[in-house]
């Protein structure tokens, strides 16, 4: 076990928790592995080895954040953390902050061997490990949006599976790959789509989009949905009849 100094804020613990044990850390790094590395290094067609990486990114932050939360919920952690002095924004803010950059300390070396098995223009690779980041973070606010109306951590998988099942397919992740009219307007405003598109370029698919897109717009909409996210704290940390 990790010597790790006991956590002197929220956030901290969800540090702490993630380092402090060696074995539960190295089934945390290797699962992505397990899953994403076998279909970069198969024959499989591009559009669903993105699609798989994607699915993986898009599980474990909506999953992570929702489980997590609820679980302090019930715990009562949350609504003690309620009567400090400290801003129930920036604990929101934090909780998200934190827990999107472990998912992505935890899919990185998944990543890089998807990088390996495809070599790619440096501009795609940054641009693809980008959009994954900027689909972690929108997966952990709809994680913390589905803690704000449940306390059961079963609970999460449905509203989870509610809310991503048509994000998904708008983004084409499977389905209506060549969107158009109104499905093509809806993908604009899913970060999953660039994401998916520039993992579709890594694995060797063209789809027509440029690396500026997936920087700019996947930002821009991570960034409102924060914002809305961290507007949702003072009921996250209020008591729960």
């Amino acid at each position: 076990m990790m010597r790790l100094s006991p956590p002197d804020a929220y956030w901290k613990k969800d540090v702490v928790l993630f380092f402090s044990k060696r074995f539960a850390l190295l089934i945390k790094m290797l699962y992505p592995v397990a899953l994403i590395v076998p279909v970069a290094a198969s024959d499989i067609p591009a559009q669903y080895a993105a699609a798989v990486v994607g699915i993986v990114a898009v599980m474990a932050g909506t999953f992570g954040a929702g489980e997590s939360l609820t679980a302090d919920l019930n715990d009562g952690i949350l609504l003690r953390l309620a009567l400090t002095p400290l801003s129930p924004r920036r604990v929101v803010f934090e909780i998200l902050a934190v827990n999107a950059v472990l998912d992505f300390i935890q899919l990185l070396p998944a990543l890089l061997l998807v990088y390996v098995f495809h070599p790619a223009p440096l501009v795609w690779v940054l641009a693809a490990t980008f959009g994954v980041l900027a689909t972690l973070v929108t997966a952990n606010c709809i994680g913390i949006f589905i803690a704000n109306i449940t306390s059961s951590p079963a609970d999460v998988l449905l509203y989870a599976t509610a809310i991503l099942a048509p994000l998904i397919y708008v983004s084409g992740f499977f389905r209506n790959q060549n969107a158009e009219g109104i499905p093509a307007i809806l993908r604009d405003f899913v970060p999953f789509a660039y994401m998916n598109d520039a993992l579709k370029e890594i694995f060797g698919l063209s789809t027509g989009s440029v690396p500026l897109e997936v920087f700019v717009y996947p930002a821009v909409i991570a960034a409102v949905l924060a914002f809305c996210v961290c507007l949702t704290a003072p009921r996250l940390l209020s008591p729960r009849l």
